[in-house]
């Protein structure tokens, strides 16, 4: 039996730039696994292991976000770097607890927390960075 996927990659979600809705696709399949794990009987390392994958994957991903708005002067670069270490600071705080076995409500917790961060960021600031990026005749 295949995974539960919490999130589902649809086209209202594309931002028009290539690379970044290419990794919005392998953040989402990144995102469905860590859920999968979570329900999972697996080893807690086994989830500690897949959270990991899915911080060094989002670190990679706000670097190349931030280097196309830093590059073409983006007038909302600062707010998007905000979003961006509030999500971190959330995923950090997930290893901290889930090292320290405080389990508890930790992975419905993730799962909230990972979808709707994601959705919202995409259809909010993503959407407008990827405008601005268009602009720049990057697509």
């Amino acid at each position: 039996m295949a995974s539960p996927s919490i999130i589902l990659w649809k086209n209202h979600l594309s931002v028009g730039v290539a690379d970044v809705d290419e990794d919005h696709k392998k953040l989402i399949k990144m995102i469905n696994r860590l859920f999968g794990a979570a329900l999972s009987s697996e080893p807690q390392r086994v989830l500690e292991g897949v959270l990991d994958e899915l911080t060094h994957y989002v670190i990679f991903h706000f670097e190349r976000e931030e280097a196309y708005m830093q590059r073409l002067g983006c007038p909302f670069h600062q707010e998007h770097l905000q979003e961006h270490r509030h999500l971190l600071e959330a995923v950090g705080g997930f290893r901290v607890r889930l090292l320290a076995g405080k389990v508890g409500c930790l992975k419905e917790e993730m799962e909230s927390t990972l979808r709707d961060w994601l959705i919202g960021h995409i259809l909010g600031l993503d959407k407008k960075m990827g405008e601005f990026l268009n602009s720049k005749g990057i697509f």
